[in-house]
């Protein structure tokens, strides 16, 4: 039997919002959470935990999703999970304390499966590069525009709930996309017999995106700290974050573009480079100025890195069902980075988190190098964007 037909722009554009919508709490962390702790419904330790937990289960949801979820009464499936997503945002601005992080770990669960939506659609697209790219600047911006229309508009007027409150009315209305959008994925391609596992290269494509994310996180949340040693004042640590979100945006739009003509393994290996070079220049301790060009260039190539990531595990993996779990490895990674430089750093030896960083892009860029080396992609059979 002939699969399903390639998703229309419409459908499409539903898969990646529904996938946009369950991100939106990676973004907004700071402002919910950080919120409760100032309401007295969290702890700072709580903090960490509520952060964590809801990444993990996010990220594990998600790989189980797309390693067990058939393809099919998708409209069913993702309204129903949409809905449960609202309700668990709802339900969070009745509790506080260990309710607050039981919430946001069951939040976490349905947004993992909203995820697999937009995966699907992007695994599945004749141009993932472009799709991964659209997605991922959409994502950030979106972020992007809550985060600061937020904290100005509703949280001063109704406090953290009337912010939970906004999420699950998106949530809602995302519920209604998806029950007007694809019912149906086609089936991808399946492997060849006794080859039902993931092999060595396309696994080895996906501990790369992990220790990449987890490269990104570890140093990204300790961003502040490290602004104070370069002299920066609050507030303009806090203009260096904000540039750099911007330029997240242009960064993935810029790969949207640039994917179809470059190969990935050598973009993201040139990558790698600039980011080394943007660790040394922290680590030093520069002036203001310089600071706040690295940090922006910085979010620019973090996002300009994410659709090539996926062409590498596409071209590791033809039949793309590694590419399935690369929002999986991704999450994992945005978590361990954070986790493990928590065990590194200490007061006022902040940089030992530019250190831990800079071994994890080492790992991953040498785990990339090898797969460019071994001269076995066979990115021509899995949709070699390049055409």
């Amino acid at each position: 039997m002939a699969g399903p037909t390639p998703l229309n722009r419409a459908d499409a554009t539903i898969a990646l919002g529904v996938g946009v919508t369950a991100l939106l709490i990676a973004g907004l962390q700071p402002v919910i959470l950080g919120g409760l702790e100032r309401e007295g419904r969290l702890t700072s330790s709580q903090i960490g935990l509520a952060a964590t937990v809801e990444l993990l289960a996010l990220g594990l949801a998600c790989g189980l999703a797309a390693a067990f979820l058939k393809p099919d009464r998708v409209r069913l499936k993702m309204t129903v999970v949409c809905l449960a997503h609202a309700a668990a945002m709802l339900a969070t601005a009745w509790t506080s304390g260990v309710g607050i992080i039981a919430l946001r770990t069951v939040s976490g669960v349905f947004a993992g499966l909203m995820l697999w939506m937009a995966i699907s659609m992007i695994s599945r697209a004749e141009r993932p590069e472009r799709a991964s790219g659209v997605f991922v600047t959409g994502q950030t911006l979106a972020q992007l525009v809550l985060a600061a229309a937020l904290p100005a508009t509703v949280v001063p007027r109704f406090g953290i709930n009337g912010a939970l409150a906004v999420l699950a009315a998106i949530s809602v209305l995302t519920a209604l996309a998806a029950a007007l959008g694809p019912d149906r994925f086609a089936p991808l391609p399946k492997p060849e017999a006794g080859h039902g596992k993931l092999g060595l290269r396309p696994f080895a494509a996906l501990a790369a995106a992990f220790l990449w994310l987890a490269f990104i996180v570890a140093v990204w949340v300790y961003l502040e700290p490290l602004a104070a040693l370069s002299g920066l004042t609050p507030q303009q640590a806090g203009l260096a974050v904000a540039v750099a979100l911007g330029l997240q945006v242009l960064g993935g739009a810029a790969a949207t573009v640039a994917g179809r003509r470059w190969r990935p393994a050598p973009v993201l290996i040139a990558v790698g480079a600039a980011n080394a070079a943007i660790l040394a220049l922290l680590w030093s301790g520069p002036g203001v100025v310089v600071f706040m060009g690295a940090v922006a260039v910085f979010g620019f190539l973090w996002l300009f890195a994410l659709p090539f990531q996926t062409l590498l595990i596409i071209q590791a993996d033809p039949t793309r069902r590694a590419a399935m779990q690369l929002g999986t490895a991704q999450l994992l990674g945005s978590s361990f980075g954070p986790l493990a430089a928590s065990f590194v750093v200490s007061d006022g030896h902040v940089t030992r988190a530019i250190a831990l960083s800079a071994g994890l892009l080492a790992a991953a860029v040498g785990l990339i190098s090898v797969l460019a080396l071994s001269g076995r992609t066979r990115g021509s059979q899995a949709g070699d964007s390049r055409g």
